[in-house]
């Protein structure tokens, strides 16, 4: 991957940086995870700037089962190592089994991109000689480089995730550079989907918009799938879309109910047990991508793909990169937004008050400024 040379950002000297570098350029470096699906993809160019900075260096990743497939095939990483989890039915033995292999590696970086407690209790029971993450929650003793985090007055400065996460690079002497997501799909799932699209006779009109209604965060980020069942109507019948619903297991209620709301049935895909790899197949198709603020609009800015993103509850500044083909919509003027809860303790309003319309018109803006080419 070709890469233009990139100044230090202010603050850190060109030799400390070489330093840095030189303690760890052909060493093992361990990444732990996090474990939402789409701050894994938000963590994507960290593991690219890592690769690029350490091309000799050996990078391991550990992860929690279900995220695994995000990063499938991306090319920097040498190692995806499992963590195994008790509700999983994983036995304290399995637990030390993970640590003692860990340990084995002899890592000499551990760069713990959570903010969590167990995940810095993790990287220190690694054995990694030099720990790096945020000291926050009280775990700074656990890290060897603890980093301060944003903070204004004492109070903590919510900012893009890419950016919070390159931060951390940036602290291992690392010159960091893009800030663009990046994800990857395997043949399978490629042919998988085409069989799919074939079956159902996707593709054949003006566009292919996805629609993923879910949001494992909670009930919090959620619209009414009533208003998805007459956006479908709209792109359908004013735009002439294939109107497709995306999402894994828990959305089939949703889907079920946006099939039932709608006059033109959208392709629903989520009765075909789509799992990530799928997933990102299917984005990675569609023309226009329409979601509520959950892990899969990562999908389809990796991939490039122009998405709406209906936010209401979570601090829009936290995803505030890479936008360049987003449309973010909002309710106005909703003073409790954002709250960062899971599930909404009055009226919703911030989801309630945002309509069907409003929807459709920024899709129609997207469409309309990325139309369909031969190769989508």
């Amino acid at each position: 991957m070709a890469r233009a040379a990139i100044a230090p950002r202010p603050g850190i000297s060109e030799r400390t940086l070489e330093i840095k570098k030189m303690a760890i350029y052909d060493r093992h470096i361990l990444v732990r995870l996090p474990n939402w699906v789409g701050d894994v993809v938000m963590a994507t160019p960290t593991l690219r700037c890592l690769r690029l900075n350490f091309p000799k260096a050996r990078i391991d990743v550990t992860l929690l089962p279900y995220v695994r497939d995000v990063i499938k095939g991306a090319p920097w990483i040498d190692e995806i190592i499992e963590i195994p989890r008790r509700r999983d039915g994983a036995t304290v033995g399995a637990m030390r089994e993970y640590v003692n292999r860990l340990r084995r590696n002899q890592y000499d970086l551990a760069l713990v991109l959570p903010n969590s407690v167990s995940s810095a209790v993790l990287a220190y029971l690694s054995g990694a000689k030099q720990r790096i993450g945020y000291d926050r929650q009280g775990r700074g003793f656990l890290l060897t480089d603890p980093v301060p985090p944003p903070r204004v007055k004492g109070k903590f400065v919510p900012q893009p995730m890419v950016d919070y996460y390159l931060k951390l690079c940036e602290a291992t002497g690392a010159v960091v550079g893009s800030t663009t997501t990046e994800m990857f799909v395997d043949a399978e799932s490629e042919r998988r989907v085409e069989e799919l699209f074939s079956t159902y006779r996707i593709g054949q009109k003006g566009g292919i918009v996805a629609l993923a209604p879910g949001a494992a965060f909670g009930s919090s980020k959620l619209w009414d799938p009533k208003k998805f069942g007459r956006l479908a109507d709209l792109l359908a019948e004013r735009k002439n879309c294939d109107v497709l619903i995306v999402g894994g297991p828990n959305e089939r209620p949703i889907a079920r109910e946006i099939v039932a709301a709608s006059r033109i049935k959208p392709v629903n895909l989520v009765e075909e047990n789509l799992n990530l790899n799928l997933l990102k197949s299917i984005v990675k198709r569609c023309d226009l991508f329409v979601t509520v603020d959950s892990g899969p609009r990562h999908f389809a800015v990796a991939f490039d793909k122009p998405v709406v993103v209906l936010v209401g509850a979570i601090d829009p500044a936290y995803t505030n990169c890479n936008l360049q083909k987003t449309l973010i919509v909002k309710a106005e003027n909703v003073d409790c937004a954002p709250c960062q809860k899971k599930r909404c303790p009055t009226d919703h309003r911030c989801m309630t008050e945002i309509s069907s319309e409003m929807v459709f018109d920024a899709a129609s803006r997207l469409l309309e400024s990325y139309p369909r080419t031969a190769t989508t």
